[in-house]
């Protein structure tokens, strides 16, 4: 008895120094860890087409694994490096449309509609209340701003780290693996099905969201690019990626675009684009597409057992966000993935039992 309770002691004393150790790496780790989950379907693939190859036969893994990194390196890093060198290199037409911007406020409400007149006052007195307070405003902007780029160098710092571990993770995955599985006090067929469950649930999420990034980024992409004074790829970018906030999405985008074109008396450009915005992104993708791709993506990955609500997926991701920043995305759907499939085992067992 007193050796099982040392035994225990020592492994929660491992445990907790561990944990404080690589405290400041968890954050990266973890989401290395679910991106190595989710993308181990492809890993494998790689590995088996290596392994066909002779003269690099005995080095498969290591050379798999960098290949699967690379691959996810360019998908993190080109669109950030290209949404900064179009940011960058015209700098002049990010400060002059932010100027035009400005100059149309002022005579926002003498370009009221007739039905809107009514909203007038109220605009002028904001208008001035903002010009009494534009220091305060600005000093309030500028605090934003550094604040968004000290997140975003960050953001790239993690990264950076994510990366890396994710090459250790599929170079060292399978040993990582064998090593820890038969400490799990389940049985083999119980430890193989919630892995399964779990890597599948967590991978129909990831790539149903990945999917929807990219056809949000493409259709504003394109489609702003029909119109003169827009970087269409720092834009479809920034589509791309607002589209995973949780009830504003890309309105983040597409709304401040229509209020410049409504400013500048651009009155039809405004009503296109929000119509389109509204229709393409909001509804169409939001609703259409994105359930044609979970559908396809679950089905792929699984039997079609192990499908996540939608409405859970909603409250995941603004629970994700709101505790983990960026990657909240991935970290608050599979965290409830894991919930939810350690709630299936657990009634599958008590079924068994009771049968």
């Amino acid at each position: 008895m007193e050796n099982k309770s040392f035994v225990r002691f020592m492994i929660i004393l491992a445990i907790g120094l561990s944990l404080w150790l690589f405290f400041p790496f968890l954050k990266s780790f973890f989401a290395a860890l679910l991106l190595a989950i989710v993308i181990s379907p492809v890993y494998r693939v790689v590995r088996q087409k290596v392994q066909t190859i002779r003269s690099v036969e005995p080095f498969s893994d290591v050379v798999s694994a960098g290949i699967v990194t690379l691959g996810l390196t360019l998908i993190l890093f080109i669109p950030i490096a290209v949404f900064l060198s179009n940011l960058f290199n015209q700098p002049q037409n990010t400060i002059g449309m932010i100027r035009m911007l400005g100059d149309g406020i002022d005579t926002l409400s003498s370009r009221l509609p007739a039905f809107l007149s009514w909203l007038k006052d109220p605009m002028d007195n904001l208008l001035e209340i903002a010009k009494v307070h534009k220091d305060e405003i600005l000093a309030t902007l500028a605090a934003w701003f550094g604040s968004g780029v000290k997140s975003f160098m960050a953001m790239l710092a993690e990264m950076t780290m994510i990366v890396v571990f994710f090459f250790f993770l599929n170079w060292y995955g399978r040993s990582i693996a064998l090593f820890f599985l038969p400490i799990i006090p389940l049985s083999r067929t119980m430890k193989r099905e919630f892995l399964s469950h779990m890597m599948t649930t967590t991978a129909v999420v990831f790539y149903t969201f990945g999917g929807v990034m990219l056809a949000q980024g493409l259709a504003f992409g394109i489609f702003i690019a029909f119109f003169e004074g827009y970087n269409s790829l720092v834009l479809g970018f920034l589509t791309g990626f607002a589209s995973i906030i949780p009830i504003v999405g890309t309105a983040l985008i597409w709304v401040p675009v229509a209020i410049n074109e409504y400013v500048h008396g651009h009155l039809f450009n405004a009503v296109v684009i929000t119509v389109y915005s509204w229709a393409m992104m909001a509804f169409f993708i939001d609703n259409i597409v994105k359930l044609v791709i979970l559908n396809f993506v679950n089905k792929t990955l699984s039997d079609g057992k192990n499908r996540m609500n939608e409405f859970v997926i909603f409250f995941a991701i603004v629970g994700g966000l709101a505790t983990f920043g960026f990657w909240g995305f991935v970290f608050g759907p599979a965290i409830v993935a894991f919930t939810l499939t350690t709630l299936r085992m657990i009634r599958r067992t008590r079924a068994k039992r009771l049968r």
